[in-house]
């Protein structure tokens, strides 16, 4: 019974990432110390959200809190499910008040890389954007958009890759927050997740 659950799940997962982006077209914009060329990745970075600057924090510093979990949405450029989910997000107001409540999200546009500083509870480190996608998004494919929950120590806590509807995601953000996720393994949750969906 668990392994037909998985098995469900990972075919879940499956179908989810094929309705992603996968187009690695990178525009490197801000590599080093070069202030204009920093400015400018990180302007075209909150362009990619635009309309959500009240839900989305800023990418230069990413942190983690006790009483919330972090959420990083990876999107690109030209992703018509990174927009999708973005207009979900902007039309659901229910999902926008979980996210400000509950949530610390980022939207990370891997389109622009800039130098992110990661400040979990018991870390602190630099990661570039491409970095910080190899880090978090394990799907073979890094499609877009991916969504990453973290706990407060900066670990995944689930990887969902590729879009889901509204509906859908408002069950995943109302399942972490109740954090019926702590104590247990990525596959748990995933199993947990996929009887809610």
């Amino acid at each position: 019974m668990k392994k037909t659950r998985f098995s469900i799940l990972c075919g879940f997962i499956c179908v989810f990432t094929l309705l992603g982006c996968s187009d690695d077209n990178e525009v490197k914009i801000s590599q080093g110390k070069n202030n204009a060329a920093i400015e400018h990745a990180e302007s075209l970075d909150k362009q990619s959200y635009a309309g959500l600057e009240d839900i989305f924090l800023d990418t230069k510093n990413i942190s983690t809190q006790e009483d919330k979990t972090t959420l990083l949405i990876f999107g690109k450029n030209n992703c018509i499910y990174c927009d999708k989910i973005k207009d979900d997000i902007k039309a659901n107001s229910e999902i926008k008040s979980h996210l400000k409540s509950h949530f610390i999200p980022y939207y990370i546009n891997v389109s622009y890389t800039k130098i992110h500083n990661l400040n979990f509870i018991d870390s602190t480190k630099e990661l570039s954007t491409t970095a910080l996608m190899e880090s978090y998004v394990k799907s073979p494919m890094r499609p877009t958009p991916t969504l990453i929950f973290l706990n407060p120590k900066g670990e995944s806590i689930f990887e969902l890759p590729g879009y889901m509807n509204a509906d859908s995601i408002l069950k995943i953000l109302q399942y972490m927050q109740s954090k019926q996720w702590q104590d247990k393994d990525q596959t748990q949750v995933a199993s947990e997740i996929n009887k809610i969906l």
